[in-house]
């Protein structure tokens, strides 16, 4: 017995079987969009965030190296949709004597062509400061950006780009952005006390360059920067013209009172190394023998190499290099130097009342070396010279003024001193700026 097919249900299921394809082809296509072109958004957004992270970095080399004159916010806000090849590698007039930008520029351009686009008009670049206590990046004019801008924020986008299967549920383009910040260096440059400074009182700070002339109070030059590897307390009505730095996780605590902070409060983006004394050439050679008689017709040692001078007297030290264990100064006493000096002792220096002349009243040609734990300076008489003692608590009181620069253990400034850093000191390069890195 043969039996007949039932052509009827067969065509019934191929109809089913066809109405089911038609009603999952939607979903299939939508499988596929979410497998390719979400794929393909994540490949671009990858590639966008490397082109803003070498360009952050491009931007805080530049600044590292110091290359911040003439800077400009480069962004043009309306952006443009020529990723077909639109070729502002070159520039135009704005981007003329502009280092910063111009590096931050030619990296993104470079990293666009290598995808096989280009678009510059419609990228973010911005120069500023970095907290790096609260994360945030703070944006500077570009009045403000020489001396002062110390990291480049870039937000890299690509717009426009072409999808593959959304078009069919009317997205056929995709726009992605991403952001990165990058520091060059830390701002500070100034009065350092490298495991805490406290400013009270009437203590003031400024800059100058000694190397254009004297200081004169009416030109004096906002970069008395009080810098730290930890904590800063003011208080009182101080007057700081320059930055405030904390260290890295630290932060500045500010008292009560009409004290003044002219430029920004910010803290570092990395640790802070202490600069090391090394004696090994002047332990071999030195000027002591030179050392004569002080004005009152004393020997200046009381034991060894332990420098002394009573109240009152004075000890005149020729241009040279001295070694000393420590040095001990009565009330009134000075130990004067005539020309180019360098003083390193192993041990404490304790001038407390007393006075440590430079003749020449050039803060280069004076330099102080203290390896030990304790100096103290505060007499009444100014002070020229650079003085590095990263192991010391340093206190800088009285009514005296300091022209030249510090790196000490602690530094307690208080009183009506005043500090005006000579930024063309060597000293002041000698703690390690962090390198350029990504922050954000």
């Amino acid at each position: 017995m043969k039996l007949k097919r039932n052509h009827a249900a067969g065509d019934r299921k191929r109809g089913a079987a066809a109405i089911m394809c038609l009603l999952l082809f939607p979903v299939l296509i939508g499988f596929a969009a979410l497998a390719i072109d979400v794929g393909f958004i994540c490949n671009v957004a990858a590639h966008t965030q490397n082109t803003a992270d070498a360009g952050a970095l491009a931007g805080a080399f530049a600044l590292y190296e110091g290359n911040t004159s003439d800077s400009w916010r480069w962004e043009d806000s309306q952006g443009d949709d020529d990723s077909q090849g639109d070729d502002d590698s070159q520039g135009d007039d704005n981007t003329q004597g502009d280092d910063t930008i111009s590096r931050v520029l030619d990296v993104i351009a470079r990293n666009q062509k290598h995808e096989g686009y280009l678009s510059l008009h419609d990228q973010t670049i911005e120069l500023g400061v970095w907290d790096s206590v609260n994360h945030v990046f703070t944006a500077l004019d570009p009045a403000d950006w020489e001396g002062g801008a110390f990291a480049v924020r870039v937000v890299a986008r690509r717009t426009q780009t072409p999808l593959f299967f959304s078009a069919i549920f009317w997205k056929s383009h995709t726009s992605v952005e991403r952001e990165a910040v990058a520091t060059g260096s830390a701002p500070c440059r100034g009065v350092w006390g490298l495991n805490g400074v406290e400013v009270t009182g009437h203590a003031r700070t400024d800059s100058y360059d000694s190397t254009e002339g004297p200081y004169e109070p009416l030109s004096a030059v906002e970069n008395g920067d009080v810098c730290s590897g930890r904590g800063i307390d003011v208080s009182g009505s101080y007057e700081i013209h320059g930055d405030v730095m904390t260290g890295y996780g630290y932060e500045a605590t500010v008292g009560a009172g009409p004290g003044v902070i002219t430029g920004i409060t910010t803290s570092s983006v990395d640790g802070v190394v202490a600069p090391v004394i090394d004696f090994t050439d002047v332990i071999a050679s030195n000027d002591n023998g030179t050392i004569g008689l002080t004005d009152d017709g004393l020997s200046p040692f009381s034991a060894g190499l332990d420098l002394y001078l009573g109240s009152h007297d004075n000890l005149t030290l020729a241009p040279g290099t001295y070694l000393f264990d420590s040095i001990t100064m009565g009330s009134h006493a000075r130990l004067t130097v005539t020309g180019p000096t360098t003083i390193y002792v192993t041990g404490d220096l304790n001038a407390s009342g007393a006075t440590l002349v430079n003749t020449t009243l050039d803060p280069s040609l004076l330099t102080l070396n203290i390896a030990g734990t304790t100096l103290s300076l505060d007499g009444h008489a100014a002070f020229y010279g650079s003085i590095l003692a990263p192991n010391a608590s340093v206190t800088l009181n009285g009514t005296s003024d300091f022209y030249g620069a510090i790196i000490a253990g602690t530094i307690d400034m208080a009183g009506d001193f005043q500090f005006h850093v000579d930024e063309s000191l060597p000293l002041l390069l000698l703690v390690d700026t962090p390198k350029p890195m990504l922050v954000k």
